[in-house]
């Protein structure tokens, strides 16, 4: 193999190598980031009587390392005194009847409509990370704005559960 072609190679390997090592940068502060809201906001959010003992389960569909960050956490803090437990679910008919919270991830967001037939009217704080997840009745959705994570809150959809949320929250959200 000559020298020209050789370099030409490892350039592309570069090229290509790099936006992978980019991305996985990314998607590890984007989930911490992400851990730290969803804790975040176990602070300001009523969870119904029926919802309030044993552990607080944070559930996770889809193929993600938010658990890690999340599991970080669970290590050293509680909610309201109780332990938190962090679930992985595969299958939507798997999810526990009370599960605290679910992140539904970007990848598994074609299982929306399945998740919110199963929790509409529930105590569970359901929050997405897509684009237009929100309006689509996601209470909670992670979105990017002028390069700044924020998230978006879907009053409507707070409504119809059984949760509410403290005026803090919405003073930092983007209404929907």
């Amino acid at each position: 193999m000559n020298k020209t072609l050789f370099s030409i190679i490892i350039m592309v390997l570069c090229i290509y190598a790099y936006p992978t090592n980019a991305q996985a940068d990314i998607h590890e502060a984007e989930n911490k980031i992400h851990s730290i809201f969803i804790y975040n906001f176990t602070k300001y959010v009523q969870w119904p009587e029926e919802y309030s003992n044993g552990d607080f389960t944070i559930g996770i569909i889809g193929n993600t390392d938010l658990d890690k960050e999340l599991q970080k956490i669970a290590a050293i803090k509680t909610v309201n005194g109780r332990r938190i437990s962090i679930k992985k679910y595969t299958d939507v008919g798997n999810i526990e009847k009370k599960c605290n919270i679910l992140f539904l991830t970007s990848e598994s967001s074609s299982l929306l409509s399945d998740v919110l037939k199963k929790l509409t009217g529930s105590g569970t704080l359901l929050i997405t990370h897509k684009e237009g997840l929100g309006k689509f009745g996601s209470l909670v959705n992670f979105v990017s704005e002028n390069g700044r994570y924020r998230f978006e809150i879907n009053t409507t959809a707070f409504e119809k559960s059984k949760l509410k949320f403290e005026q803090q929250l919405k003073a930092v959200a983007i209404i929907i």
